[in-house]
């Protein structure tokens, strides 16, 4: 996974991202809990925290984990549940959750087949039985570019999707008060038939991909998917 990106933008992470609806985000998490009588949830690759705060505000008992220390710093001050620095794809919390989620993409960090099959199989081992998982996927399948600004802060984005390998690169640069951060990455477009095969392989019984955040049905052209499987 990447790593030294996101150790740089810790500190602005959540600036950048003020736009983002976690909001909408955990509603969806919250309907979806609800119909599932979760109590316990463990965001896989947590980051900031921010999901798990609004997911322990409405009572959910939350854990987390996250590759990156600088990010979960900044998650410590944020949540109450325990946050441990761990690697998705290869993990022993030694415990069993109602839920496990994997947001805002960090899955697509996956890259290689095995990889994905590896978290895919943590995740199933650290679930009670009937526990559900709820992955959140990066759709795109095209190339583009932008700038946008937060504040003092400007980001220059470019990324480029190869249909052959099914990877998008992305290069972003960030001036923060002069300074530049590069965050280059790659990432993983997964395709839903992949996802569910996976799923499926671990012992999930149920899985269904929606799209937006929501329980619409996910197309190929979905921005994002909502990858959801229901251990047996």
């Amino acid at each position: 996974m990447q790593k030294h990106g996101y150790r740089d933008l810790a500190k602005i992470y959540d600036l950048i991202n003020q736009k983002k609806d976690y909001a909408g985000e955990v509603d969806f998490l919250k309907a979806l809990f609800e119909k599932y009588n979760v109590e316990t949830v463990l965001d896989a690759g947590c980051g900031t925290g921010t999901h798990m705060k609004l997911l322990e505000d409405y009572g959910f008992r939350c854990e987390g984990i996250d590759i990156n220390k600088e990010m979960l710093d900044i998650a410590k001050e944020k949540v109450k549940g325990s946050l441990t620095q761990a690697d998705m794809t290869d993990f022993n919390l030694k415990k069993k959750y109602d839920a496990i989620i994997c947001m805002f993409a960090a899955f697509n960090h996956l890259t290689e087949p095995d990889s994905a099959t590896k978290a895919i199989k943590c995740f199933e081992k650290h679930l009670n039985p009937g526990g559900i998982l709820l992955i959140d996927l990066h759709n795109p399948k095209g190339n583009g570019k932008k700038i946008d600004t937060f504040g003092k802060i400007q980001r220059q984005m470019k990324w480029d999707y190869n249909i052959k390998t099914q990877i998008e690169t992305s290069s972003v640069i960030f001036n923060v008060d002069g300074k530049k951060i590069e965050d280059d990455h790659m990432m993983k477009i997964y395709s839903v038939e992949e996802i569910l095969d996976m799923f499926e392989k671990a012992g999930f019984s149920k899985s269904t991909a929606y799209e937006g955040y929501g329980f619409n049905p996910a197309k190929p052209t979905s921005k994002n998917l909502e990858i959801f499987a229901k251990l047996n």
